[in-house]
């Protein structure tokens, strides 16, 4: 089984997540995308959100990567920490891919549909296994 490489921003205000509402899944999830060939994961995470969010984010921090199995495939998550630059407003910028765009509060994320790895983040948060 091959292994595929997917990286994304985990961006939190206000203890809210900015999530995307992938049209194609039906969830939400992190901004972000597939590692190509030669980028590192923190590449893919920045050009990731100017694609989907329309905004230059900074990376603060690695959040590490967790490994999952979807449709057959290996995946390998990578989450970073990010803020989104001064006098920017996330907006969705691939509308053909997203049909939504929400700051969900971390606290309720069983009330919504929302990807794996982002239950697993907000449940990890919620449970004080991972500090933001």
């Amino acid at each position: 089984m091959t292994l595929t490489e997917i990286s994304g921003c985990a961006i939190i205000e206000d203890k809210k997540l900015l999530l995307l509402w992938k049209i194609k899944q039906k969830h939400y999830e992190f901004p972000g995308g597939k590692v190509e060939v030669g980028e590192h994961p923190e590449q893919t995470a920045l050009r990731e959100a100017k694609e989907e969010l329309g905004v230059a984010v900074d990376l603060l921090r690695s959040l590490g990567y967790k490994d999952f199995h979807l449709d057959g495939r290996h995946i390998r998550s990578h989450k970073f920490l990010a803020e989104i630059r001064a006098r920017q407003t996330p907006r969705i910028a691939e509308p053909d891919q997203f049909r939504d765009l929400i700051w969900m509060p971390i606290a309720a994320y069983q009330n919504y549909a929302v990807a794996p790895n982002v239950k697993d983040f907000c449940k990890d948060i919620v449970e004080g296994k991972m500090p933001i």
